[in-house]
C-alpha cells in the first residue's frame, strides 16, 4: 500500500515523475483528452493527500495550465527606430 502525497501546487511533469517513482497513476479528469499530462501546476488531486492506495492505482490530478512561455529578450536587438530614421535621412 502506498500513501499519496500532497501533488497540489506542483509542475504536472514533476508530479507524474514523482507518482511513477512511489508506484502511482497519475491522470487527467479526460482519459480521451488529446492533451499530455505534462504541462501546467496541478491545483487538486483525488484521492486526497494522506490516503493509502494499491500500488499502481490512479490518481486524478487537475491542471492549470500556465501559456505565460518563455519570454527572453531578442539577440541581437531589433535596431532602434531613432537609428535608423537618422541613418534615412541621407
Amino acid at each position: 500500500m502506498i500513501e499519496v502525497p500532497d501533488f497540489c501546487g506542483m509542475q504536472a511533469l514533476d508530479a507524474w515523475l514523482l507518482g511513477h517513482d512511489l508506484g502511482l497513476l497519475l491522470v487527467g479528469p479526460d482519459p480521451d483528452s488529446p492533451e499530455p499530462l505534462m504541462h501546467g501546476i496541478v491545483t487538486q488531486q483525488k484521492p486526497l493527500p494522506g490516503t493509502t492506495v494499491a500500488r499502481w492505482d490512479p490518481v486524478t490530478v487537475w491542471v492549470r495550465r500556465d501559456d505565460s512561455g518563455v519570454r527572453e529578450p531578442l539577440r541581437p536587438l531589433p535596431p532602434r527606430r531613432a537609428d535608423s530614421a537618422f541613418f534615412d535621412e541621407d
